[in-house]
């Protein structure tokens, strides 16, 4: 079960960050118990418990604000799911740079139920590219993530020249 909850989660960030990734020059230190995945496309994507982390460059919003990007990025998400409820919207700063972040709640319907996601992604522009950084899991879970995250975050570089 918590690998097909795993899996919906790809799904769901792949359908709303679709698009091969290169080298970033990000790097990022992660707590214990965190592997990366295998075989991704992307640079920087791995699991804990059926909880995923990753970053990602959201090429159609580079150029953008980070208010247009984050609106932009929240109709997407309204657009794929359903049953999305939003949690406030918070400015913070990864590596010198400003950032905003989501934090949302989504259904993922199976069969004859639905199972609650939760996740948090983060905009955060860096030389007039949008990175996109998420981390999500079930929200029953969700909380057990709260200690990784602010060491997550504290640990991404943007090694860009």
């Amino acid at each position: 079960m918590k690998q097909k909850l795993a899996l919906l989660l790809f799904a769901f960030i792949f359908v709303c960050t679709a698009g091969a990734q290169t080298k970033t020059g990000i790097t990022v230190v992660l707590p214990n118990g965190w592997t990366k995945v295998e075989g991704s496309v992307l640079e920087h994507q791995y699991m804990k418990n059926g909880a995923s982390f990753m970053i990602k460059e959201e090429s159609l919003l580079n150029g953008k604000t980070l208010n247009e990007a984050t609106t932009t990025a929240k109709a997407q998400i309204e657009k794929y799911f359903k049953e999305v409820e939003f949690k406030a919207t918070e400015e913070l700063t990864i590596d010198g740079h400003k950032a905003q972040r989501m934090d949302f709640c989504y259904a993922v319907k199976m069969v004859n139920s639905s199972i609650k996601m939760r996740m948090q992604s983060i905009y955060v522009m860096v030389n007039n590219k949008c990175y996109n950084i998420s981390i999500g899991g079930m929200s029953t879970q969700f909380d057990a993530l709260a200690p990784d995250i602010p060491i997550i975050l504290k640990n991404i570089k943007f090694n860009q020249k």
